[in-house]
């Protein structure tokens, strides 16, 4: 049997983002609006509390992986967009017994948030692509006044947050693609001093042109691995069904093959927890290697 400290599960609470990053594949394709639970009173409480009622207590994934605890990772989309709702939904997962954790491009995430939000996190993850003003510009990640998150705003950040919670990992996202894979970030990195830096290689869904070539992942890695054990890569093929994960209408989905969007559960609401988990792939022990992914070398 496997055995895993933690399962991680992935709620992309909405859709919407103030950024339009090129590569972003949070975009279902049959996806309206109205229908994230998040608008419906008392129906995002009702899928937490179903979550917590399988995955805290004894069930098949449990036994296969053995894991001890919960943590649910909010993501979207901008969850933070939703202001008191997402803060609302942090506070009742907590609750209900999970580890809580969010994934953000910190657009929102100003002194006051920090200071509510950070005692509450095990996991403070923040997506950050590129130093350059024309890269990012590039990529789409700045709001439509064509503000981002600046070099010294996450530094800044990265402080603030060790300061609330001297325990609370915390964790950059760099998705490496066409735009930015010659660029030399190792200066930032020493800085910053995340806990975790992953390296993203970017994914080919819906058609998205900021693809790479192996060569030019290989290069972007092996530049900063002399960051050491701070640093890991995660190409494409440990992405795959290695997620569990659940879109704003509350399903299960995992990405389907390049540019062929996502295979969907029904909706958990309907169907429970247990059903809608069988109808869609997930690989527990790719899941479990993910999360025992060796650190870059540095060479």
């Amino acid at each position: 049997m496997t055995t895993l400290d933690q399962l991680v599960i992935n709620f992309h609470m909405t859709e919407s983002c103030n950024y339009r990053c090129g590569y972003c594949y949070a975009t279902w394709n049959d996806h309206c609006s109205a229908r994230e639970l998040h608008r419906h009173s008392g129906e995002v409480e009702r899928l937490l509390d179903g979550l917590s009622d399988y995955f805290l207590n004894p069930n098949p994934l449990q036994q296969a992986l053995g894991y001890r605890s919960v943590r649910l990772n909010f993501a979207g989309g901008e969850p933070m967009l939703l202001g008191d709702r997402f803060v609302q939904a942090l506070h009742r997962a907590q609750d209900c017994g999970f580890e809580t954790s969010i994934i953000t491009n910190g657009h929102f995430l100003d002194e006051a948030m920090l200071e509510a939000l950070a005692p509450r996190l095990s996991v403070l993850g923040i997506s950050y692509d590129s130093m350059n003003p024309e890269t990012v510009q590039r990529i789409g990640r700045q709001d439509r006044k064509g503000r981002g998150l600046s070099r010294e705003r996450l530094i800044e950040m990265a402080r603030q947050y060790r300061a609330l919670n001297p325990r609370g990992v915390l964790k950059i996202n760099t998705v490496v693609n066409a735009f930015n894979w010659q660029e030399d970030m190792r200066d930032l990195g020493h800085q910053v001093r995340p806990d975790k830096w992953k390296l993203l290689r970017v994914l080919p869904v819906h058609d998205h042109n900021l693809v790479i070539s192996d060569a030019q992942y290989r290069a972007f890695v092996e530049r900063h691995a002399e960051l050491g054990t701070m640093v890991v890569e995660e190409d494409n093929q440990d992405m795959r069904q290695s997620y569990l994960m659940i879109d704003p209408e509350g399903r299960f989905y995992q990405n389907g093959e390049a540019g062929q969007g996502y295979i969907l559960s029904s909706p958990i609401l309907q169907v429970g927890v247990a059903r809608a988990l069988t109808q869609v792939p997930f690989d527990a022990e790719a899941f479990a290697r993910r999360y025992q992914l060796i650190p870059v070398q540095a060479v």
